[in-house]
């Protein structure tokens, strides 16, 4: 856990820095319950850790982008992810002055609540996942309240984000040259967000994505073979049932209970309707794959997925749409219990500073745990 602590804080400058940084690191991981600054503190052994470590998050000069970037170079090399699963996070807040904190319906906990909400990008495998990048939601009517924005000191380049583009900036940031990875395709459940921004976003940016949507979402049929070709807008749901009779069975590994279910998988061409405006161009129109996966012979599809690889194999655009309940089992079992929602502080800062640790020690928690079971993809594999 130190000697990976080290690499990973390398970027800080300052001994003290990267001293405070290791302490944190090894509180996430070891103390049980909630990660409060005074139970992180505690791990040090003397008074003054509490305010050093609080100093330390909220108001310390140190950069999370570079520890993000080690992060991510080193689990690009040894997990072989085979996408960046970008997954949504509500973290319930009792006040008002969490930086980004709103109330609002949160699908993930099931009720209106008081809460920030934030994406992490993770790199993930069927086997283990983690992530590595953050970005938090700040709404335009938040940032309008100029003393709200001073007292959680978030910088003047920082505007008001939706949800969807929060999303997009956090995977975009992945393929810059800092990061040096090799590129990925982003994979989302974006049942609640807004599908044809996420689609115009992603393809005008050149990312390669697979996306859950609903069997509401609106399209139009691209494959001449099927009914619905041309200009007329079928729900999701009606144009992949039209091509069901291409359907067949696939393997895959619940990572719930590490078992091989069964699954019928189907596939057809679409396109994302045209939104006629006077006087603006209307975009290209762009072929996307739409993928439908049933758990038996009847019945309305399990899931359906929308993708702009559309060369990829159905059963593979499946496969890598099912990473997310890897992420989501990771999530729960490891992010949580290492205190990914238990920041204390308000401030942006302070906010990205505590989801990077937290970030490391997640990592150092599945590596271990992977070394423990035998698990040998890379001889690299180590925390």
């Amino acid at each position: 856990m130190t000697e990976f602590s080290r690499r990973m804080l390398a970027s800080l400058k300052r001994r003290d820095q990267r001293a405070r940084g290791e302490w944190y690191i090894s509180g996430l991981l070891s103390v049980p319950g909630r990660k409060s600054m005074r139970a992180l503190a505690a791990v040090a052994g003397y008074g003054a850790a509490e305010q050093s470590l609080h100093h330390f998050i909220s108001d310390s000069s140190w950069r999370w982008g570079p520890v993000r970037q080690a992060l991510g170079k080193h689990l690009d090399r040894v997990l072989l992810p085979q996408a960046w699963v970008l997954n949504s996070m509500a973290i319930p807040k009792a006040g008002e002055h969490s930086v980004g904190v709103e109330e609002s319906f949160r699908t993930e906990l099931g009720r209106v609540v008081n809460s920030q909400q934030a994406y992490g990008v993770w790199l993930a495998s069927e086997d283990m996942s983690a992530p590595v990048n953050w970005g938090l939601v700040l709404p335009a009517d938040w940032l309008a309240n100029e003393e709200r924005r001073k007292r959680a000191k978030i910088p003047d380049e920082v505007s008001a984000t939706t949800p969807e583009l929060c999303a997009v900036n956090s995977v975009i940031e992945l393929a810059g040259p800092d990061w040096g990875l090799r590129r990925r395709p982003a994979v989302l459940d974006a049942r609640e967000l807004d599908a044809p921004v996420l689609v115009e976003e992603f393809c005008r940016r050149g990312v390669p994505f697979v996306m859950r949507v609903s069997g509401s979402t609106r399209l139009v049929g691209f494959d001449g073979s099927l009914p619905g070709r041309g200009e007329r807008v079928f729900q999701a749901q009606q144009l992949i049932e039209w091509a069901k009779r291409f359907s067949r069975p696939v393997g895959w590994v619940d990572p719930e209970y590490s078992i091989t279910r069964s699954i019928l998988v189907s596939g057809t061409r679409v396109t994302m309707p045209t939104v006629r405006r006077p006087g603006v161009v209307a975009p290209p129109e762009r072929a996307l794959a739409l993928v439908g996966g049933w758990s038996g012979a009847k019945g309305k599809p399990a899931e359906l997925w929308l993708s702009n690889l559309v060369d990829v194999p159905p059963v593979a655009l499946l496969r890598l749409g099912r990473l997310t309940r890897r992420v989501a089992k990771d999530f729960a079992e490891v992010s949580g219990r290492v205190g990914m929602r238990d920041f204390e502080g308000r401030s942006y800062a302070g906010w990205h500073r505590h989801a990077t640790l937290c970030s490391v020690a997640h990592a150092i928690s599945v590596l271990s745990t992977a070394r423990r079971q035998g698990f040998d993809k890379s001889q690299e594999l180590s925390a």
